[in-house]
């Protein structure tokens, strides 16, 4: 037990307490003080020392689930290394700028709505919030609707949005609206996040892409690149520049997560493993049912032209 505080002691002394300081050196000049009703500027609502054990611990975990995803991901034998999908993938044109018209109306409003974003917050004096998942998102359907045809990313990346989908969802549920005198601030954001909804269907019904089966280890991968993003990313540029990116510094103005006190961010976390299933699982299933109905359909009418009989259960 003398061991095991020794070392307690020791790492407290000589390694946590130092970098909390070096943390607390680096950091924006923020106020200890939190007014919970202002989520855009951040505070120490943790303090430098759980924010530097937080760090470490957090990115250690997340990047340990995105290499154990990779490895089952890529694990011959698995979805990824599917026949069915390499046969799919062969026949589906990825790049939309050679593609059907609607195609480039989709990809002009998504394009259109992100410049607007980028005037939004240029001018509006808050750049860094660019960097908000909402608008990352919308970069990402952007590049997964240009990239190359021959590309396995832009496959990986619309289907890791996939499990993104929740993100969405929740603002659209809770959206803020917060007028900043700007022309088209209020209408952009509805434009923007029901283009993130309504896009990708739009994508799966069309079969630009192919959707990948359903696979717990890209679900686990999806779901360890959105956290870093978090952890390292957004954490990291925050405490340097005191914006407070995706509620990293400080909660957001919701009593249910100011119950939640200082370790609010551990239940953000595990609650997105959560969504990020049942955005895969359950959403997008629901949602591309009718796909499933008229493939199925095409199927049995392929199996009568050709003479097969349907199979019927006894």
């Amino acid at each position: 037990m003398s061991l095991t505080k020794a070392i307690v002691g020791f790492l407290e002394t000589e390694i946590i307490n130092p970098a909390a300081k070096f943390v607390e050196k680096i950091a924006f000049e923020m106020p200890s003080v939190t007014d919970l009703a202002d989520t855009y500027k951040g505070t120490w609502y943790l303090s430098p020392r759980q924010h530097t054990i937080e760090f470490v611990c957090y990115n250690i975990l997340f990047f340990v689930l995105f290499r154990v995803g990779l490895h089952l991901f890529r694990k011959k034998g698995s979805a990824f290394y599917s026949p069915r999908l390499d046969q799919l993938s062969e026949s589906i044109n990825t790049n939309v700028l050679s593609a059907h018209v609607m195609d480039k109306a989709v990809l002009a409003l998504l394009c259109g709505s992100y410049a607007l974003t980028v005037y939004h917050k240029i001018f509006g004096d808050n750049f860094m919030y660019l960097l908000q998942p909402c608008h990352v998102n919308l970069l990402l359907l952007i590049f997964t609707m240009v990239g190359p045809r021959e590309s396995k990313m832009t496959r990986l990346a619309f289907n890791s949005y996939l499990h993104y989908i929740w993100a969405t969802i929740f603002a659209l549920s809770f959206p803020d609206t917060s007028e900043n005198g700007l022309w088209l601030v209020i209408e952009n954001f509805w434009l923007e996040h029901y283009l993130l909804l309504l896009v990708p269907i739009y994508l799966i019904y069309t079969g630009r892409f192919a959707v990948f089966p359903l696979s717990f280890s890209y679900a686990v991968l999806s779901y360890a690149l959105f956290s870093l993003f978090h952890s390292f990313l957004l954490s990291g540029i925050g405490l340097l520049t005191g914006h407070n990116l995706n509620y990293m510094l400080v909660p957001p103005n919701s009593p249910l997560v100011h119950g939640l006190g200082k370790y609010y961010r551990l239940i953000m976390y595990s609650s997105m493993f959560v969504l990020t299933l049942i955005s895969r699982y359950i959403i997008v299933e629901f949602l591309s049912l009718g796909l499933k109905f008229k493939q199925w359909n095409k199927a049995n009418q392929l199996m009568r032209e050709q003479g097969i009989p349907r199979v019927k259960k006894e």
